[in-house]
């Protein structure tokens, strides 16, 4: 009996091997959005720093139920931010301090772009003003390498 079932197993293994070919041989389309960082812009003022990212996609198909995450610089809280954005809860003892912010991006179509602005307090001198951002989806990313950057600022 286990040997009929591991034939059945390895019978069909050309057939969806072949259902991946197109009429030419080569491989048929696959379901893929390259969703990626394509600006982070870092600015700072006297009482604030402002993180701009735009998220754009590409690659045949939309980047399914999107979200940004941003790690922020140590000792900031929040002073404005994106819709559809929330920033992490901070500790008991010093609630305005904040380590993340996520946003939810939504379906971004194949060429769409997002836009998320995130402004924070400057932290103090001691610390490095550095903004991490991740972006990823729910449809597969054929060139995961560009979904992260960051920036540090004086």
């Amino acid at each position: 009996m286990k040997q009929a079932l591991t034939l059945v197993t390895l019978s069909l293994l050309p057939l969806i091997t072949y259902s991946n070919l197109g009429v030419s041989g080569r491989q048929g389309q696959v379901w893929q959005a390259d969703v990626q960082i394509r600006t982070l812009e870092v600015t700072r003022s006297r009482s604030t720093m402002t993180a701009r990212i735009v998220i754009y996609s590409e690659r045949d198909d939309e980047a399914r139920d999107s979200h940004l995450i941003v790690l922020l610089p140590l000792g900031v809280g929040i002073d404005r931010l994106t819709p559809g954005c929330t920033a992490t809860a901070g500790p008991s003892m010093v609630p305005s301090l904040r380590a993340a912010v996520e946003c939810d991006l939504g379906s971004i179509p194949n060429h769409g772009i997002r836009e998320a602005v995130i402004a924070t307090t400057i932290p103090p001198d001691v610390f490095p003003k550095r903004f991490g951002v991740f972006v990823y989806s729910s449809t597969p990313d054929p060139a995961p390498g560009n979904n992260y950057a960051e920036r540090t600022i004086q």
